[in-house]
């Protein structure tokens, strides 16, 4: 990976707790108190004289760490146990569901997207008494405390203080502000100015192709932008080949920017007149559709989109296909797991390339921002540590001591995340109080272990260890935004944050069938197949006649995300 193979890791967190986490760039949005490295007290219970034999699968289980890997060699000697690392990707969906089918689930278990209700409901974890975490996880207890919705969360029904798993934390999420990137080289060429002062990001490598505004462009200036990548020949080789924006089948990924444009989170619910609606069903993502059904047919947008899964429409990008696409902070710092995404895929491979950062467009209403990260303003926690079913109370006691050492203890901390210091990783700057720069390849960091072990704990004062300075500085650039809390991250109208209603049931019943529907309409609407207008109410009605008005009915008596950030 050449001068990328020194750029920090970050939390994978980020893509696989979309539904229920966010962040804070200094101090913890969830309140907490406990942090590695913070006083706190230890763990009761530390007799390890029996030796006990755990089968683990922890975040980065990438099914490859090896055998008696270093941080594995730590933990057991450390605790007296055997840990037998279970050979499975846990971010294949294939060989997770295989897992799931089988039963076979490791003693301790990390299931990014996995609903823990369900695997308890299915009979393959057990609960965790809140009296066992406070004896035996003292640290992540406190951390729990801190929050008010801390011991809330994953609770058992009928049983408060018993939960169905532990909760991760990442604060770095309560703010993050999906952007706009654009090919500034291609702008330079084709005579487009930036709006706003722009700002370099780094002075040096990939970052300092890197620019920011922080004045968007609206929709209309944006489809002047547009059309220019598309008709101007901006590569340059005689040919009409290149497109506006990068999208693809990845909804989440491709159009967040666009339905903020119109008002609404992609992918959350919201009210309209009184009453909770889905997203999709509204009168915002009507509009937005007939926007891209435009754009469709202007040729700004690749009509091969409906066939490309993420990666692919990355690929493109990285081929020089797209002027424009959505990006994060992360891209910024030039993390390993950014290299095959925009813009960094293309820094790569064209040195000559420009990129320049800029917030969310504004729509026809002066909307804009996308989807918060955190469906609660403040609500930091997500991501799922589970327990099998078939676990005794004497290995959870271990599990819970060798959790809270890992996430709390500051040495464990660092040495599990990222490896040893000078053989793993260097520093950006002054040791412990900056940046970690991996050694590693991502192959060679599952081999060691690194990361295997782990449980998603990242409170505000870890962020310094997880992110460059250069992406710090972007975030702390669009952070300066006025009102990017409050207006420019769309939360839902509703949230049954706690389980309190019947509407996973229903969504686990129909949603299948519903998100069927709402696809089919929603690229033959796009590509011009079907008159937005005159089959608008057809698609709603077959919608909430195929389960969606029992779901909506369900939702409404969940809380409002408003109540539930003041608690």
């Amino acid at each position: 990976m050449g001068k990328r193979k020194g750029a920090a890791l970050l939390a994978l967190a980020v893509a696989t707790a979309l539904a229920s986490v966010g962040c804070s760039s200094s101090k913890p949005g969830s309140g907490a108190s406990a942090s590695p490295g913070a006083s706190a007290p230890a763990a009761s219970g530390g007799d390890f004289a029996k030796k006990l034999e755990i089968r683990w699968s922890g975040w980065l289980a990438r099914g490859k760490a090896e055998e008696t890997n270093k941080v594995q060699q730590k933990l057991e000697q450390k605790f007296n146990v055997k840990l037998i690392n279970k050979k499975f990707d846990n971010t294949n969906k294939e060989q997770v569901s295989l897992l799931l089918a089988s039963g076979e689930l490791p003693d301790a278990t990390f299931l990014p997207g996995q609903d823990p209700y369900k695997l308890y409901n299915d009979q393959l974890t057990r609960t965790i008494p809140r009296s066992m975490i406070e004896k035996y996880a003292p640290n992540y207890a406190a951390l729990l405390s801190g929050a008010a919705v801390g011991w809330k969360i994953n609770q058992v029904p009928g049983k408060p203080n018993e939960y169905v798993a532990l909760t991760g934390v990442t604060d770095w999420l309560l703010d993050m502000l999906t952007l706009q990137v654009y090919r500034l080289d291609w702008m330079e060429k084709l005579g487009i100015k930036p709006k706003g002062d722009i700002v370099q990001i780094g002075t040096k490598g990939d970052a300092s192709k890197l620019y920011f505004t922080k004045e968007a462009f609206t929709l209309a200036e944006e489809e002047k932008m547009f059309d220019a990548f598309v008709n101007g020949d901006p590569d340059g080789n005689g040919k009409k080949d290149t497109f506006a924006v990068d999208f693809s089948q990845d909804g989440g990924n491709s159009f967040q920017n666009y339905a903020g444009a119109f008002g609404f989170g992609w992918g959350y619910n919201l009210e309209e007149n009184g009453k909770v609606v889905e997203y999709n069903i509204s009168g915002k993502y009507k509009e937005l559709l007939k926007k891209l059904a435009d754009w469709y047919k202007k040729g700004y947008i690749d009509p091969e989109f409906p066939t490309l899964n993420r990666n692919k429409a990355w690929e493109k990008f990285a081929a020089g296909a797209y002027g424009a696409a959505q990006s994060a902070t992360e891209s910024a710092g030039s993390l390993p797991f950014t290299y095959n995404r925009p813009p960094n895929n293309l820094l790569a491979k064209d040195p000559n390339t420009k990129f320049l950062f800029a917030p969310p467009p504004i729509g026809p209403n002066g909307d804009q921002g996308n989807n918060a990260y955190t469906q609660i303003e403040g609500d930091a926690f997500g991501d799922n540590f589970m327990i099998r079913k078939d676990v005794s109370d004497e290995k959870l006691i271990r599990i819970l001591q060798m959790l809270d050492y890992i996430s709390f203890d500051k040495d464990a901390y660092i040495f599990t995340n990222f490896g040893e210091e000078g053989v793993d990783f260097t520093w950006e700057g002054e040791p412990n109080k900056s940046a970690v720069l991996p050694k590693w390849s991502e192959p060679e960091r599952d081999q060691r272990g690194i990361g295997y072990y782990n449980f998603v704990i990242r409170p505000g004062n870890t962020t310094y260890l997880w992110n460059p300075q250069a992406m710090i500085k972007l975030h702390d650039l669009y952070t300066g935004l006025p009102d990017v809390r409050s207006k420019k991250l769309y939360r839902p109208y509703k949230v049954d944050r706690f389980n309190e209603t019947n509407y996973l049931a229903l969504r686990t019943k129909n949603g299948a069938k519903l998100d069927t529907i709402r696809d089919e309409f929603f690229y033959k609407a796009v590509i011009g197949e079907v008159n937005i207008d005159a089959k608008w109410d057809e698609y709603v009605n077959n919608w909430l006649n195929s389960g969606g008005k029992e779901l909506l009915a369900e939702l409404e008596k969940a809380p409002k995300q408003s109540d539930l950030s003041k608690k």
